[in-house]
């Protein structure tokens, strides 16, 4: 019996020291496992990259999860990387663990800081001061000066909120606040919120369209989104430019966030409609199809709205609440957005140019005014509009018009040349005989009106009815041009047949290049026309306008 219970006792001894050997190789391995892990953290927190430096401090708070510090430093990781409530809640465990640790209620505060929570600052800094510890009175000056920005902060908030009441009138002091603001506390969304307000008020669109950005990546709003993407695609955006295609992204961020959001869904599908109609329009006028360009810019269904008008819409809804927001998607402020929108803009210069090239200068002219408006420099909108005023007989204006547009291109556009040329015949022509002027009809009048207008004027002037042989000489003279549609070309084109200097005329006004001066060398100051003029062999060149 005795020797049997001395069997069970050594057996005991023998499963204690093997079990205690155990133990202690497992507290061996965990206390070099958690120092393996805590050194790559550190380097890679010192080397910036914080994804693996969080998965490392993950790994070694698994390994020991008593370790303050090492919550601490795993919150560095976590604020770098955004996650800002992660950071606040390693600094509870910190603290949880080392009451007396200064450092985590100073970097608690400043997390509160910056975010704007000055409230939860001053309690973090609160809570320090019951710790007067030698420790924590190493950073007392620091708890002082976070202490003082953070009530800075409260005082700054209100005067704010009285001002972003105060509209246009306020504006400029509003935004001022606000900015001083949110460089203490670079994450108050109301202080972002409240200056993108302001600088639209002001009507700085750009910035606050920065704002609205900015606070959008702190905020999931689809409101927000839905704003960010009709300013950038509507508005700021100019063809293939990165504020165009932010606005195709702010809206499938919109739908990423909440597939189901109906206003979200009618705004990507018009989007893409719009986008789609307009590539169409682009390739078509880099090809010079402009009746395609024309067909295009119309929308795929006859009877529709334009793509013109689809734009229009949006931008004039944008100025009111729509369903189911209790706010605009533009402010106020931006009035007549349409006025400021590139992408209007540009609709306006494909019309402009698709039209003038077919010149159907009339219909062009209601696109081309408005691309004027805009840019007075736009040489397609300028020399459409030098074609309507020769159309309309306004041959002074067309020349003063077409100089403008033909130094614009740096004297070097051989079209545009061409044109002037002929205005300023048109002029000279104007100022001695205007048979469409004799006949009383317009330039673009047809063969049946021409006719029907002399008839009128020969009953009218005849002299056997008391008319004088001079003035019916002159209709007559007027009808023989006009009624002939080779005289009636050359007479447009500035060669007057009944004039017996005309020919003469139009020879010594063609641009025979042989080494002297031509009619328009003034225009042509640069070394490329001079030598595209002269060619490369000493040929002469002929070209009658």
């Amino acid at each position: 019996m005795a020797r049997q219970f001395f069997w069970q006792l050594a057996l005991a001894v023998y499963v204690s020291i093997v079990l205690i050997c155990k133990v202690t190789v497992v507290h061996a391995d965990t206390a070099a496992g958690h120092g393996d892990w805590l050194r790559k953290a550190n380097a890679a927190l010192s080397s910036y990259d914080y994804v693996s430096a969080l998965e490392a401090f993950d790994e070694a708070i698994e390994q020991d999860p008593h370790s303050y510090l090492t919550y601490f430093r795993r919150s560095t990781a976590q604020q770098a990387l955004g996650r800002t409530a992660a950071a606040l809640a390693d600094l509870q465990a910190t603290i949880s663990r080392n009451p007396s640790f200064a450092k985590a209620y100073l970097q608690e505060a400043r997390i509160h800081l910056k975010e704007g929570d000055f409230a939860l600052a001053l309690d973090a800094l609160k809570r320090l001061s019951k710790h007067p510890d030698k420790e924590a009175a190493i950073d007392v000056s620091q708890a002082k000066e976070l202490e003082a920005q953070a009530k800075h902060g409260k005082d700054l908030e209100k005067k704010l909120s009285k001002l972003a009441k105060g509209g246009a009138a306020k504006a400029e002091e509003c935004a001022s606040v606000a900015s001083t603001l949110l460089k203490l506390a670079p994450n108050h969304l109301s202080a972002r919120s409240h200056r993108a307000q302001c600088e639209a008020e002001r009507g700085n669109l750009d910035e606050a369209f920065v704002d609205w950005t900015r606070q959008s990546a702190l905020t999931s709003s689809p409101l927000l989104q839905l704003r960010l993407s009709l300013i950038a695609y509507y508005i700021l955006g100019m063809r293939d430019s990165q504020m165009q295609d932010a606005g195709v992204r702010h809206i499938k961020a919109c739908l990423h966030n909440d597939p189901d959001n109906k206003s979200c869904i009618r705004a990507y599908k018009l989007l893409r409609k719009i986008e789609k109609a307009l590539n169409k329009a682009r390739l078509h006028m880099e090809n010079g199809k402009w009746v395609a360009t024309i067909s295009a810019l119309k929308g795929p269904k006859l009877g529709a709205p334009t793509i013109l008008e689809d734009v229009e819409q949006v931008l004039q809804q944008a100025q009111k609440p729509q369903p189911p927001y209790d706010e605009p998607l533009l402010p106020a402020t931006i009035k007549n957005p349409a006025e400021k929108s590139e992408l209007v803009f540009e609709i306006h210069s494909l019309y402009c140019k698709a039209y003038s090239e077919q010149h159907l200068f009339k219909k062009a002219m209601h696109f081309c005014d408005k691309v004027l408006a805009r840019n007075p420099d736009d040489r397609i909108a300028l020399a459409a509009k030098g074609e309507d005023h020769l159309a309309n007989g306004r041959y002074n204006e067309a020349v003063q018009i077409l100089s403008r547009a033909f130094e614009l291109s740096g004297n070097a556009d051989r079209d545009l040349y061409q044109r002037l040329a002929k205005a300023q015949k048109l002029l000279k022509q104007s100022n001695s005989k205007d048979y469409y002027k004799v006949l009383g009809v317009a330039r673009d009048a047809d063969e049946r009106t021409i006719k029907k207008a002399y008839r009128r004027l020969a009953r009218e002037h005849h002299p056997d009815k008391g008319g004088s042989q001079e003035k019916m000489a002159e209709i007559n003279e007027a009808f023989g041009v006009l009624n002939d549609s080779e005289l009636r070309e050359r007479y447009n084109q500035g060669d007057d047949p009944n004039d017996p200097l005309g020919s003469q005329d139009q020879h010594s006004q063609a641009f025979h290049y042989s080494g002297g001066g031509h009619p328009f060398s003034q225009f042509f100051q640069n070394d490329a026309f001079h030598q595209f003029a002269q060619g490369q062999s000493g040929q002469q060149y002929h070209f009658s306008f």
